[in-house]
């Protein structure tokens, strides 16, 4: 594997990696802050063999890997207001996250209401 072993590689890759290749640098675009979100995935193989006595000679080896990096949405910033907008059809998980901001709002304004009922019954 030109002087490089199975460890070496992985060594590189995950050097390479960063949590900028998770979440993406914040865009400015007309007022809005916009932060890519994707996953990654990869995998890799070797192996090599010999033969069992040198009467039969040879040996061999190899190895391969693959990559794949998938945009999973984009956290829009509004305002201090965040939501994220899946570019795929959106699974239960990306709903819940695209809710988050308005129960945030909701529960906000409950406990203000309350603080105010409070400090108006006394």
């Amino acid at each position: 594997m030109n002087g490089l072993n199975v460890e070496a590689i992985l060594d590189k890759i995950l050097g390479a990696m960063s949590t900028r290749t998770v979440v993406g640098e914040p865009m400015e675009v007309q007022g809005l802050t916009l932060v890519p979100v994707l996953t990654i995935a990869f995998g890799f193989g070797a192996g090599g063999g010999e033969a069992p006595n040198a009467q039969q000679g040879g040996s061999g080896g190899g190895g391969g890997g693959g990559a794949r990096v998938k945009v999973e949405g984009v956290l829009v910033i509004k305002d201090g207001d965040a939501r994220f907008l899946p570019t795929t059809s959106g699974g239960t998980l990306d709903r819940l996250l695209d809710m988050v901001p308005d129960l945030l709002q909701k529960a906000k304004i409950k406990v203000e209401k309350a603080r105010q009922d409070e400090s108006n019954g006394d």
